[in-house]
């Protein structure tokens, strides 16, 4: 039996080691670079599922829920569910006017509590025993009133389409309780619009959720999952009963609850016996779940060499013992020097391809495997940087404003979209002017403040909306997404947002014509007598008088019949502009109905509202109004009563003032009456029209 030397007992130990070495090094590379790469999905599909999230709330949801916020507090519903006169063909035309401006949009309508509907735009007949109470939006509605909430999709009655409906109870504004259920029926093209825009990998799919796990709209594998009779899957989704699992060799496990405001993780599904990657959010609002899919296979595409490196890392093993063995028989220890040194400067980082032996022996053939084995290697790290770069590309192409900061202002990243949304050219010229700061962007610096505080409270911010400053100083309202990211010891705060000052400015416009009355401008009587019952609380709280003036245009209906209600319009017109001119700025004028107005007058005890009555009064006297070429005169007859406290009513209020207008009007008009312990009253000229010293506000007091 042949003795093995020293020498070539080392050497077969040195190919054993290297051996080992070789499949180490196979093994690692591929388990890193498939770590590598499923990190890099995970933070990929969480900042897309964020986006959209976002965009679903900013562009959808969070639209149509303040436009019927906004509708059920239109005073003519009100008035209709009380019972009371209303325009009707106005109602109809400023909703048609909204249903045209909103093509998703289908029908907006509202019912009593007794189940009958009032009104549906477009009209449509329903049958004599339609009972609204029967139907989801309605049940949806009673079951939070005085909140804005969404249905589940269900199939609309008159014209068989599936829909969603928002939903809102319409209250007494006195009272508070629910009057009746205002809805509008959206279909989901514009929610089904807003996924089809997404570019996701092949195979992969999009999924909305309600919160029981009834699909909304889906797109791709979304919808081949929404089509299974077996929604289990789905309701664990949008209860967030499920467990997450990490990659394998992690050895993790996420489990947790879902709700509308947690920091939702990603989780694997076998579907048809495939492993999909999920990214589940909340949109909040309408409490849908947002559920982003992609094929685990599609994404480890990049790292399939370094699979088959492997494989070919384990042949080459064998291989390598093999040849080194021999090696050691036959005394060949320098050839197997270089491979060595070939693989330390392949685990230094050093992926360039060495051909050391080009014969076909076995070191030749180890260096081929070699090879192979550093160019899968060189291959996954492509991969990897071409990973990050399609992040970095995302980022700036998201059709939003994003970026991070620290936690003083200062910013890291920001995308192209962003800076043109803020009016500047690119990234680099929206730097330079802000000076790397978002803290110049916000009109209320306290803003940025209170977000970072609620950051501090909870991990995100939502649909939070701020002013913000264009370049050259343009004010903007923008829709905020921001959360907290970076390490602890040096946290950063990522935004996402969205210009939305169209939106903002409707929604002014909507409250302006709820509380304001349209020919003079001033407050309607809806929001006079709120305002009324604010002052009152604030006055018998802390203890501060409180005045009110009614007052009628004297002769009114001899103007219209001499000059036409053009002529009366202008006149009425006239008395309020004259009237505002002689109030301060926290007074509030409103037209109660036909020529009658009142004066709100907080911080005013009874004697000095009649020296602005008398003001008042004097103002309107002496300034008549041009029509056709001639001057008309106008007067009017004013009615002053000051708020006695804790045992005095609004209707008793505006009971006393309304008899002291009566009693102006019964006293020959053109003057200021007052209850006090004698009833007093003031006009402004005698019978021989000089000014009358009883006329001021002192003496009448």
């Amino acid at each position: 039996m042949r003795v093995i030397s020293l020498r070539q007992r080392l050497l077969l130990l040195l190919a054993i080691l290297s051996s080992l070495a070789l499949v180490a090094l196979g093994t690692f590379s591929y388990v890193r670079a498939k770590d590598a790469m499923l990190r890099g999905a995970e933070s990929s599909m969480a900042l897309q599922a964020d986006t959209l999230a976002n965009a679903i709330v900013s562009q959808y949801a969070g639209e149509y829920a303040r436009a019927v916020a906004s509708l059920r507090q239109d005073p003519r519903v009100v008035a209709c569910l009380s019972g009371q006169p209303y325009d009707h063909q106005g109602l109809r035309a400023s909703w048609s006017s909204f249903l045209r401006l909103r093509p998703e949009a289908y029908f907006v309508y509202f019912a009593d509590l007794a189940g009958r509907v009032h009104i549906i735009q477009p009209q449509r007949e329903l049958p004599p025993d339609f009972d609204a109470r029967t139907r989801p939006w309605f049940r949806r509605a009673m079951e939070h009133p005085g909140v804005v909430g969404w249905s589940d999709p269900y199939t609309e009655f008159i014209t068989g389409k599936t829909v969603v409906s928002t939903v809102a109870t319409v209250d007494d504004p006195a009272g508070g309780k629910p009057l009746g259920v205002l809805g509008l029926d959206i279909t989901t093209d514009g929610l089904r619009n807003i996924l089809a825009g997404v570019a996701l990998p092949s195979g992969s799919g999009l999924l909305v959720l309600t919160a029981e796990g009834h699909p909304v709209t889906s797109t791709g594998l979304g919808a081949a999952l929404a089509d299974r009779v077996d929604t289990t899957p789905l309701r664990n989704l949008a209860r967030g009963t499920y467990t997450a699992h990490a990659p394998a060799q992690s050895g993790r496990t996420i489990g947790g609850t879902l709700g509308d405001n947690a920091g939702n993780g990603a989780t694997y599904l076998d579907v048809d016996g495939e492993r999909v990657l999920t990214a589940v959010r909340a949109v909040p609002g309408p409490g849908w779940r947002l559920v982003l899919l992609v094929p685990q296979e599609e994404l480890l595409r990049a790292v399939a060499p370094i699979r088959y490196g492997t494989i070919l890392a384990i042949g080459g093993m064998l291989i390598l013992f093999a040849v080194l063995f021999a090696v050691a028989t036959v005394g060949t220890s320098g050839r197997v020097g270089q491979l060595a040194e070939y693989m330390r400067s392949v685990a230094r980082g050093d992926f360039t391809v060495r051909n050391l032996f080009t014969g076909r022996d076995e070191f030749g053939a180890l260096n081929r495997h070699l090879n192979e084995l550093v160019t899968a290697r060189r291959d996954a790290e492509a991969a990897l940087r071409d990973a990050e770069r399609q992040h970095r590309e995302l980022v700036e192409n998201a059709p939003i404003g994003i970026f991070r900061t620290t936690r003083d202002g200062t910013i890291n990243v920001l995308n192209q979209h962003g800076a043109a949304l803020l009016g500047f050219r690119d990234v680099a010229h929206a730097r330079a002017l802000l000076d790397d700061s978002v803290i110049p962007l916000y009109a209320e610096p306290m803003d940025r403040l209170a977000m970072l505080d609620d950051l501090t409270a909870g991990e995100v911010v939502t649909g939070q909306r701020l002013r913000w400053y264009r370049r050259g100083g343009e004010a903007i309202w923008v829709s905020l997404y921001a959360r907290r990211t970076g390490a602890p010891d040096a946290p950063e705060v990522e935004s996402f947002f969205l210009d939305v000052t169209d939106q903002v400015e409707d929604t002014l416009r909507l409250e302006q014509l709820a509380t304001t009355d349209e020919l003079t401008g001033v407050a309607n009587r809806r929001h006079f007598m709120a305002r009324l019952e604010d002052e009152a609380t604030r006055a018998q709280r802390y203890g501060r008088p409180l005045s009110v003036l009614l007052l009628d245009a004297d002769h009114f209906k001899a103007v219209n019949d001499t000059w036409g209600h053009e002529a009366g319009d202008m006149v009425l017109r006239h008395i309020t502009d004259v009237m505002g001119l002689s109030l301060r700025e926290n007074d509030l004028i409103g037209r109660l109905g036909g020529e009658e107005f009142g004066v709100l007058l907080p911080e005013t005890a009874l004697e000095r509202a009649l020296r602005t009555a008398e003001r008042i009064r004097a103002a309107v006297e002496d300034a008549p109004v041009a029509v056709r070429d001639a001057w008309v005169g106008c007067t009017v007859s004013v009615g002053a009563a000051e708020y006695r406290g804790a045992n005095d009513s609004l209707d008793d209020l505006i009971r006393r003032a309304d008899q002291m207008l009566m009693r102006a009007k019964e006293g020959g008009r053109n003057r200021v009456c007052a209850q006090q312990a004698t009833p007093t009253c003031a006009n402004g000229t005698d019978g021989s029209g000089r000014n009358d010293p009883a006329g001021s506000g002192q003496d009448a007091a």
